[in-house]
């Protein structure tokens, strides 16, 4: 699944994510790279399939993030200012996007994501530590 094409994928769009995933992490076998020192990454705004809308197919994979904990790997997940909350908020600039990935990485951390890249760090890191501190069963 190297060379897959991805825009011919038809169903549910975790498995082709986990695909690529797992072709990824077959070709760092043949690198010098320890397979400790990898964090996944399920593409966020990067896959574009002609079946399901793009912004359908980001939020079933955002939805299913658990399934991505299977490969053992920290998840880093990038949703800051995307496109997607601009389509969904009606926001074209992204820089009116803040709030929307605030609460997409709120509850993508919720759910287990180890690290999140943002344009916004200082209201990121809040979020963060807002949601870890209720992820917290003490």
């Amino acid at each position: 699944m190297a060379n897959a094409d991805y825009t011919s994928a038809t169903g549910d769009p975790v498995p082709v994510v986990k695909a690529a995933l797992e072709a990824a992490l077959q070709r760092l076998i043949l690198t010098t790279i320890a397979p400790e020192k990898v964090v996944l990454d399920p593409g966020i705004g990067f896959f574009r399939n002609g079946a399901i809308p793009w912004d359908q197919w980001d939020r079933i994979v955002l939805q299913q993030l658990h399934e991505f904990r299977a490969f053992g790997r920290p998840l880093l997940l990038s949703v800051s200012r995307k496109s997607f909350i601009g389509k969904i908020l009606g926001h074209a600039d992204p820089a009116d996007r803040l709030y929307g990935s605030l609460g997409v990485t709120s509850i993508a951390v919720y759910k287990g994501t180890h690290i999140i890249r943002t344009y916004d760090v200082a209201s990121t890191r809040d979020v963060i530590r807002m949601s870890e501190w209720l992820k917290n069963p003490g």
